[in-house]
C-alpha cells in the first residue's frame, strides 16, 4: 500500500476532481464546494483560480476524522478508543477491534485490507493519507501557473498545502515511526522505491514542513463564517507542539528501544539514545504557541456562561468556537437515518454498539470537589456513585438517573426502560451510554422512534483543541524540571472552567505525569488522544487491565420510582488477549505485508 500510493503521486498526468457534491452550508464550508465539471486535465484545473482552489479543497477532504463516516471507515466502523481502557466495542463485523484486536489476531497481512486496522482510516489500508499528500504536492507543483490568482493568495494556499502534507505525516508517524519521505510530486521516470527514514529524520521533516507553512499562514481565519476549517498559523504551531511532545515521549525517546529488531537497529522506531533536548524542543513549541496566542488573541477556552455542562459541550462540539485549532469537515449533519452525508457515529455508537463505556473510564472522573473517588475524604458514596461528580462526566457518559432527552430520567437498572443486557449491540450494554458527540441520541431499545437531540446540527471533528496544548505545556514543563506551579495552573484550567476543584497538589515527576494522563483522558475522550498517550508512555499496565461493566438492580422492588440501587461491577468478557499476552509490538503498527514482500527495502516494525 505505502509504495503503491507513492507511485501514483507521479503517474497522475490528469486528475479527476471528485469532491463529493453536497448542499451549501452557511458556516465555514465554502472551501469544500466542488467544481462544476467532472474530468479535467492538470492544465485545465490550473488555468483559472476557481478550479485551482478546488483542487486544494480536494486535499482538505482527505484529512482524518475520528468519526466513522459513511463510506470512510476504519477498524470496521469502530473508534480508536475501543482499543483503550475507555471503551469496549461489541460489533461483530470484519475489521473491528472486537473481531481482531481483542483476541490478538491482527497480522501484517491485515494491513492490506480496506478499513481493517486502526491506521486504516479511509480507502484501502489508509491510502487516503497518501492521496491527500499527493493532491497537496500536485497543487504545489502547479499553482504558480494560475493566471488569475494573486501572488499573495498563491503563497497562502501553498502554505495550506504544506500544512495538509504535514498533518497526514503526523498521523502516519504516530502509527508507524520512521517513514519513507515524499517531498514533491513524482514523475514516472524517478526512482519510487523509497526506504524508511529514521524516526528522528521523519520527526524533523514534519517539524520543518510545519515551520515552512507557519511562516505564510494567517494566525486566524479572517472570515470564519465562510472559511472556518482552513488551516492557520495557530493550527500549524499547535500541531508542531503536539508532534514534538509525542516525539519526545519514551516510546521513541529512551535509552533502549521498546522492542528489539532490525527496524530498531536502524533507528526507525527510536532515536538510538535518550535525548533530553527533545523535551526542550517540545517545551519551546508550546511556549511559542501560547506567547503568540497572547500576542494575537483569536483563541481561548470556552468559559462563558453559568451552566458548566453547556460550557464544556460547546468547547468540543460547536464549530468556530475559538477553542478548536484544527476542525475536520466532511459535510456531516447530525441525522437520524442513513443519508448521503449522514453523520453515522450516533447510529454506530447507539444502535450498533461500537461504544461501550467502561467502568474504568467512569472511575477516572473526580468528584466536583476535585478529589479522586479513591480518596477517603472525597465524599464519594458507593450507594450513589454518580452524585456530585465532575460535570464533564455527565456530558461524556449517560448514567443511571440522569435527565434524558429533556423529558425523562435514564433507567439503566435491570428491567428499566433503557436497560439492555450486557453484550447487546447498543450503547447501553455496559450500564452506561455515551453522550459525548452523540448527545441524547443513544436510543433505548423500546424507544426506537425517538429523534436524536442534535438532529440537523452541523458538525465537525475537533482534531486539535486548546485543552490538549494546555496539558502538553504542563507536561513539557514537568519533564524539563520547570515551574510546577505553572504546570498545575495550566492543567487545572480545564477543571476551573467547569467548577471542579484542582488536581491533587504536590505531585512531581512520574506521579504528576500519571495524573496528567488521567486529566487528558477525562477532557479529550473520543478525540483520539488516549491511544497515543498509552503507547507514547509504553503503558502496558493499561493494556493489561481487566475492564468492567456495571449491572444495576433495585434495592427495593416496591419502590416506584426507584431511588436506591445495587451496583455490581463485573468483568467484561472475554478479556482482551492483551491482559495475559501483551506484546510491545502493539505500540506501533505493522506495514502492509504486501509492501514488505516486494523486496525494495521497506523494513517491518519489530514483532510483526
Amino acid at each position: 500500500m505505502i509504495l503503491n500510493v507513492f507511485r501514483k503521486i507521479g503517474i497522475m498526468l490528469a486528475v479527476i476532481v471528485s469532491i463529493t457534491s453536497c448542499q451549501k452550508f452557511e458556516l465555514g464550508d465554502e472551501f469544500l464546494e466542488k467544481p462544476p465539471a467532472g474530468d479535467l486535465t492538470i492544465d485545465e484545473i490550473y488555468s483559472n483560480a476557481v478550479y485551482a482552489r478546488r483542487a486544494l479543497w480536494a486535499a482538505y477532504h482527505t484529512l482524518p476524522s475520528g468519526f466513522c463516516l459513511l463510506g470512510r471507515h476504519k477498524l470496521g466502523d469502530d473508534v480508536l478508543e475501543c482499543l483503550t481502557d475507555l471503551n469496549s466495542s461489541t460489533i461483530k463485523w470484519g475489521g473491528c477491534g472486537n473481531e481482531f484486536y481483542y483476541p490478538g489476531t491482527v497480522t501484517a497481512a491485515m494491513e492490506n485490507w480496506s478499513g481493517a486496522t486502526k491506521c486504516s482510516y479511509t480507502g484501502n489500508s489508509g491510502e487516503m493519507h497518501w492521496i491527500g499528500i499527493r493532491r497537496a504536492y500536485l497543487f504545489l507543483a502547479n499553482v504558480d501557473a494560475v493566471p488569475d490568482m494573486s501572488d499573495a493568495e498563491k503563497t497562502q494556499l501553498k502554505a495550506e498545502a504544506k500544512a495538509i502534507i504535514a498533518l497526514h505525516y503526523c498521523e502516519i508517524f504516530r502509527h508507524f515511526g520512521g517513514l519513507p519521505w515524499i517531498d514533491h510530486a513524482y514523475v514516472p521516470s524517478e526512482d519510487l522505491a523509497k526506504e524508511r527514514e529514521t524516526a528522528l529524520q521523519t520527526l524533523n521533516n514534519i517539524v520543518d514542513l510545519l515551520d515552512e507553512a507557519s511562516a505564510d499562514l494567517p494566525w486566524t481565519i479572517a472570515d470564519p463564517v465562510n472559511w472556518d476549517g482552513r488551516l492557520t498559523k495557530a493550527a500549524t504551531m499547535g500541531l508542531k507542539a503536539r508532534i514534538l511532545l509525542f516525539g519526545a515521549s519514551p516510546l521513541f525517546n529512551s535509552a533502549t528501544p521498546y522492542m528489539a529488531g532490525e527496524a530498531s537497529d536502524l533507528h526507525l522506531t527510536w532515536y538510538g539514545s535518550y535525548m533530553p533536548e527533545l523535551w526542550q524542543r517540545a517545551l519551546k513549541a508550546h511556549e511559542d504557541f501560547f506567547n503568540e496566542m497572547e500576542r494575537q488573541g483569536g483563541y481561548k477556552l470556552v468559559t462563558e456562561g453559568s451552566n458548566y455542562r453547556a460550557i464544556w459541550r460547546k468547547g468540543y462540539l460547536e464549530r468556530n468556537n475559538g477553542e478548536t485549532l484544527i476542525s475536520i469537515r466532511e459535510r456531516q449533519i447530525f441525522q437520524q437515518e442513513f443519508g448521503e452525508y449522514e453523520y453515522i457515529f450516533p447510529v454506530q455508537a447507539g444502535q450498533n454498539g461500537i461504544v461501550g463505556i467502561t467502568q474504568e473510564f467512569v472511575d477516572l472522573f473526580p468528584m466536583a470537589n476535585g478529589k479522586s473517588i479513591a480518596d477517603a475524604d472525597s465524599g464519594f458514596d458507593p450507594d450513589f456513585p454518580y452524585k456530585d461528580r465532575d460535570p464533564r462526566m455527565y456530558e461524556s457518559v449517560i448514567t443511571n438517573g440522569d435527565w434524558y432527552n429533556n423529558y425523562r430520567f435514564v433507567e439503566l437498572f435491570v428491567d428499566g426502560h433503557h436497560y439492555q443486557a450486557y453484550g447487546a449491540n447498543t450503547c447501553w450494554g455496559t450500564g452506561y451510554g455515551i453522550r459525548k458527540f452523540v448527545l441524547d441520541g443513544c436510543r433505548p431499545p423500546d424507544r426506537w422512534y425517538e429523534t436524536y437531540e442534535g438532529q440537523g446540527m452541523e458538525l465537525h471533528y475537533p482534531y486539535l483543541r486548546l485543552p490538549e496544548l494546555y496539558f502538553g505545556y504542563a507536561e513539557a514543563i514537568c519533564q524539563t524540571g520547570g515551574d510546577m506551579n505553572k504546570a498545575y495552573n495550566l492543567a487545572n484550567a480545564m477543571r476551573t472552567r467547569v467548577g471542579v476543584g484542582g488536581m491533587k497538589p504536590g505531585l512531581t515527576g512520574a506521579a504528576f505525569i500519571d495524573a496528567l494522563l488521567t486529566e487528558r483522558a477525562v477532557e479529550l475522550a473520543f478525540e483520539e488522544v488516549r491511544w497515543f498517550d498509552i503507547i507514547r508512555y509504553k503503558r502496558d499496565d493499561i493494556f493489561k487491565k481487566q475492564l468492567h461493566y456495571v449491572e444495576i438492580t433495585k434495592k427495593d422492588a416496591s419502590e416506584d420510582p426507584p431511588v436506591s440501587f445495587n451496583y455490581e461491577y463485573k468483568p467484561i468478557l472475554p478479556a482482551r488477549n492483551w491482559a495475559a499476552n501483551f506484546s510491545e509490538k502493539w505500540y506501533l503498527s505493522a506495514f502492509p505485508s504486501n509492501e514488505i514482500n516486494k523486496g525494495y527495502g521497506l523494513i517491518q516494525n519489530p514483532g510483526w
